[in-house]
Parts: structure tokens; sequence; C-alpha cells
């Protein structure tokens, strides 16, 4: 029978949950929060390298109370499983043994990071095994080389939990209210353009005033279109439609831009998620659009999410007061355009 490893790992804040859920609908500060990882020691596997700070659930344990455990024994941090919450989960399926990380947010190490001495931002110090520990803004963590098992943790940690898709409409100005009354009403949310009746010249030019006025409300923009449309200038990331994506065979923008595309089975989900940094999971409800797509329902979400090794987004009918549901199944949050209209 193949070995199975269950390994709890926590992405560490230096603050309360709440002073992330309530940032500001138009610039919020996630970013200035500070993070605490840790340094492989050499002898290690992948020693060198930076981590998040973990372990293994041990028999009879749940996740949180690992986490708890181990977060005491490596670095004496005493953490309340009241301040942790779920952020992905990330499953590798090797010859010998199938491994799943568990990453959950902890927050409320202010204390913590007083008592460390190292209330100034970068400064390092050592946890209870000698590894050394800094505190990093979100930013900051490109600048340390991680594991490429990390990559998806920090796409979630920077991804949001809200990504509102235009309303198709030949009208671009139309678009542009829309965009803007949804900047102006939804916090953490990016902006997927999704216009088929524009032509390119029509599109590139609302893309353009777009970018603007996302990247002043502190959102991102993410075109979905043609590869051929795409300009890196005015854009944050690309939504490439499944039909477009699978004649593509090396990542065909930047690694600094957002690549995403849609999933609708498992199937699906394996052939795109080592091509691109999100999915958007869908229909997890019916919906006016597509009457005949049989809908997932939240079962069938979390059997995608389980085997996803990306970040997810439920779409398709979804509620903004769906998010907690979402997370709950598994997902980084949901995705969607009637929701975002009024």
């Amino acid at each position: 029978m193949k070995k199975f490893v269950h390994v709890a790992v926590g992405v560490i804040f230096d603050c309360p949950a709440d002073a992330i859920a309530s940032e500001s609908v138009t610039k919020p500060d996630y970013q200035k929060k500070h993070i605490l990882i840790a340094k492989r020691a050499d002898h290690q596997h992948q020693g060198g390298l930076w981590e998040f700070p973990g372990g293994k659930v041990e028999a009879g344990e749940s996740v949180q109370v690992a986490l708890q455990r181990e977060l005491e024994e490596e670095l004496g941090l005493v953490s309340s499983i009241d301040d942790m919450r779920p952020l992905i989960t990330i499953p590798f399926h090797y010859p010998d043994k199938s491994v799943l990380l568990d990453v959950w947010a902890v927050y409320n190490a202010g204390a913590f990071k007083k008592a460390q001495g190292t209330e100034a931002q970068g400064q390092e110090t050592l946890g209870k095994e000698g590894q050394p520990l800094v505190w990093a803004e979100l930013s900051e963590l490109a600048n340390h080389e991680f594991p490429a098992a990390n990559k998806a943790i920090i796409d979630a940690l920077i991804l949001p939990k809200k990504i509102a898709i235009t309303q198709d409409n030949n009208d671009p100005d139309a678009i542009l209210r829309q965009v803007a009354n949804t900047l102006r009403n939804q916090g953490n949310t990016w902006i997927q353009l999704r216009a088929p009746s524009l032509d390119q010249l029509q599109f590139t030019q609302l893309a353009m005033k777009l970018y603007g006025l996302c990247h002043e409300a502190g959102s991102k923009l993410i075109w979905n279109c043609p590869l051929d449309w795409y300009q890196i200038a005015f854009a944050d990331g690309l939504h490439l439609s499944r039909c477009n994506l699978k004649d593509i065979e090396d990542r065909p923008i930047p690694a600094t831009q957002w690549l995403s595309s849609a999933c609708h089975n498992l199937e699906e989900l394996e052939d795109t998620q080592n091509r691109v940094d999100y999915v958007l999971v869908s229909p997890v409800h019916e919906t006016t659009t597509h009457p005949k797509a049989n809908a997932l329902t939240w079962s069938g979400f979390k059997v995608i999410t389980d085997r996803a090794r990306i970040p997810c987004y439920a779409l398709g009918g979804m509620q903004c007061s769906e998010l907690s549901e979402s997370v709950q199944f598994g997902g980084q949050g949901i995705a969607g355009i009637s929701c975002f209209l009024d």
C-alpha cells in the first residue's frame, strides 16, 4: 500500500485575522502584513531553501492540533486554533508515497514577534532548532528561494478572494461603469475583462482605461481574449479558454503575469494545472448561460479542489454570500458575473 504523509503547514501573520478581513475596500493593505518564514538546514532535503513552518500530522491528531504542536516545538510559538484559517491543500503523488500539504494561515503572532526582538522589518533571528527566521512582507517573499511546492502557497496568499467577470456588452462605456461600480463596492476583488462582443481595437482601448482604474483601486486586471490580442503593458494576467490553451505547450506569457483557465472535471484539471497559476471551476450551480451543463454542486467542487495543486475559484451561479462555502470546500474564493453587478 502506498504511504500517505499528511503535513501541516503554517503561514504565520503578525496581525489578527480581522486586520485582513476588514481591509479598506479601495486600498487593501494586505501586502504590508508580515509573514514568518524559516530556512531549512543545509543537511536537510532541499536544504538552504526557505519554507513556511510545520510538520507531519501524527496518528489521531487533527491538522490544527498538529500545527499547534509543530509551531511550539520548532519556534516556541503558542498558537490558538481560533486564530487558524484554511488556506490551501496541495497534494503530491509519488511512486512510493502521497504527500498532502495542508496549509493554514495562523494569526495573532504579534506578541511572539515582539518577544523575539525582531520588530525591525527583515531582521533575522533563530528558531528553537537553530533555524534562521525572518519576518517578511508578502511582496518580499519573491526575494527568497522556496521549494517548488511553495509557489501555490504564495500564489494563494497573493490572489484575491473574488474575481468579477465583466458582463458582455457592445458598449465599452457600459462595461467601464460596471467595473467602476464593482471596485467601489467590493473589497479584495480582481477584474477579468471578458467582452466577446467587442472587436480587438475596442477591447484594447477599454482595457487601457480599466488597467489604470484597477490599479488605482489596488486591484488587478486579467484579460480574457485570444492570445494574439494580449498586451502585457496594460494587463496583469491572461485567462485563456481551454480551446485556446490546449494548442499551447510552453507558457505563453511571462512568469510575472498571472495565467488562468477554466476547468469542469478532473480530467481537465490534470491537463491544465501544470500550465496555469489558478483555475475557475464551473459550473458549481445551474446557470442560465449554460443550461445544458451539469452542475457540480459543492460536493463535486470539492472533488476537484482535493486533487488540485493550484488555487481554485468556484464559478457558475455564485452569490457573494457563498464565499465562505468556497473556502470551506477547498476553494480560493468565487468568480462570477451577475453576483457582482449590484
